[in-house]
């Protein structure tokens, strides 16, 4: 066997307690999720009793996507100067423009629907291994296709996850294998191929190996990782995240006996059987098999109904009433009550900000902790990928991958997107503040940062609404060229007016007086006299 393999299979059966529940709790909700082991696309998959806790996972991601990536065209990340740097040139401007920029790139590709992948595996299983391709396309791993170590820190050391090479173009061979195979099985017609990802110090760079008919067939190691390996919440010293359902499954496995007692009781109070007094006259011979409408020998009394509806029916409602409990009781574990849930294709700002204090008042800092850490990765390989095509100024290089760089950014979801509006509030009341300033005190003030940041606490693009100062420069420049020459074209017109007079005054001292009117009059209308 080859040497990833054997180390794949080393730590998998380390963990083979969390995949159980993992895959427990996945047929008790999503079971498309993670699957049996050797489940296959002709076999049906575990149906729960009750939807309920189904709806509550997709419920719970939509709502955690919606926040986090809202449908409005608003950035979840603004690039910044980082706090006490120096910039040359005014940069603030562009880096306005690079974050719709690098926002353009992420939202054309499968972003969302591979995000969303993502919290459903957080919520069910606690885990999830999210790759992005060199082309902004993602991949979601599924934990049953790999494993991870990590350091005393919880950060991964440790990565292997397998891919599968198909030996043909058969597709019925290729849908058979992805429906049936998991770690410990193989299937003719594919090759299974193995990544190990190995970074033994933080400052190292991640070293790759790729493993396929246990020969090592490729090497090398990754800068920025493409890898983004994430836990809903973690307990000191495990490799393994706990997840959402984990935390309640109590509530979910009492919900599901009790809809499949509920389902039984049904069952029980709507069976019957027909009734023939042994004492009476009535033959069941005579009445079995008779159709509509045809004379029998029989006599009504001896006729009735047998049925456990009666008898059961206490034990019945009391088992309805237990469902509804739990349904309720699971429903707000997963904020199915929530009057927050996102309608239509586009959600407003406020509504943004009300479900992601909910989520983030319901989840105890689960939710801002899984924004960070999912889209700063992405955020970073997203720019590395654009330096390094030219499709973003090379110059920044040294600005965003060096421990000194002068740029920086920050995701604003979670409780960084309900401190916009806190931020928004201080920036108004400093507005009002400046207001009753003396002018010598306004003067130190910088109105063109004041208004970029105001606007962009608003959620718009600074640059459609807020000059930069090399424009305010030019058109205080225009406007000084404008002074200048409507105050040339004053003294002009003054001394023309001047020569004017002088000369009539001549006139009139060379006339001895005549015409006097028609001279002063030639001189108000700027004539020469005549």
């Amino acid at each position: 066997m080859g040497v990833i393999r054997d180390r794949f299979n080393e730590l998998e059966s380390r963990r083979i307690r969390k995949l159980e529940r993992s895959r427990y709790m996945a047929s008790l909700t999503v079971p498309t999720v993670l699957p049996p082991a050797g489940w296959t696309n002709e076999e049906q998959l575990p149906q729960p009793f009750s939807s309920v806790s189904a709806r509550g996972v997709v419920g719970m991601a939509s709502r955690m996507l919606s926040a986090m990536l809202p449908v409005n065209d608003t950035p979840f990340f603004r690039f910044s100067v980082s706090s006490g740097r120096d910039v040359e040139g005014d940069i603030t401007n562009y880096l306005d423009a690079l974050t719709r920029q690098v926002y353009k790139k992420l939202s054309s590709k499968n972003l969302r629907e591979n995000i969303f992948q993502v919290l459903q595996h957080l919520i069910i299983v606690g885990d999830a291994l999210l790759i992005m391709e060199d082309d902004f396309t993602f991949r979601v791993i599924r934990f049953d296709h790999f494993v991870v170590r990590r350091d005393v820190n919880g950060d991964p050391k440790e990565i292997i996850y397998l891919e599968f090479v198909a030996k043909s173009n058969d597709e019925e061979i290729e849908d058979n294998f992805r429906a049936q195979y998991s770690a410990d099985t193989s299937t003719e017609g594919y090759d299974v191929v193995y990544n190990r990802l190995t970074k033994d110090n933080p400052e190292d760079p991640w070293i790759v190996e790729r493993e396929q008919d246990d020969v090592i067939t490729e090497t090398g190691s990754y800068t920025i990782f493409p890898f983004v390996c994430l836990r809903w919440s973690s307990v000191a010293g495990e490799n393994y995240g706990r997840s959402h359902c984990e935390d309640i499954i109590g509530d979910i496995q009492t919900l599901e006996s009790y809809t499949e007692a509920s389902i039984e009781g049904m069952a029980a109070a709507s069976t019957f059987w027909m009734g023939v007094d042994p004492a009476g006259i009535t033959e069941i011979d005579d009445l079995a098999g008779q159709s509509n409408g045809t004379w029998v020998p029989a006599r009504q009394q001896d006729v009735f109904t047998l049925s456990p509806a009666q008898s059961i029916n206490p034990q019945v409602q009391s088992t309805f009433s237990a469902v509804e409990k739990m349904r309720r009781e699971v429903g707000q574990s997963f904020l199915l009550d929530s009057a927050s849930i996102p309608s239509g294709d586009r959600v407003t700002a406020t509504a943004v900000r009300r479900i992601g204090q909910e989520l983030e008042t319901v989840l105890g800092g689960a939710f801002s902790s899984i924004s960070r850490e999912l889209f700063i990765p992405i955020i970073k390989r997203a720019v590395f990928l654009m330096l390094d095509e030219g499709e973003i100024d090379e110059r920044l290089q040294e600005q965003f991958f060096t421990e000194d760089g002068a740029v920086d950014f920050e995701i604003i979801t979670g409780l960084q997107a309900l401190s916009r509006d806190t931020e928004l509030m201080k920036l108004m009341q400093m507005g009002e503040m400046m207001r009753n300033l003396p002018q010598d005190a306004m003067s130190a003030f910088d109105f063109t940062e004041y208004a970029r940041a105001l606007v962009t606490s608003l959620g718009f693009d600074s640059n459609m609404w807020v000059k930069t100062r090399e424009e305010i420069k030019q058109e205080q420049q225009q406007q000084m060229e404008q002074q200048l020459a409507l105050q040339n074209q004053a003294t002009t017109n003054q001394a023309v007016a001047q020569g004017m007079q002088q000369a009539a005054m001549q006139d009139l001292q060379s006339t001895g007086g005549q015409n006097i009117a028609a001279v002063a009059e030639q001189a108000q209308q700027g004539m020469p006299p005549g």
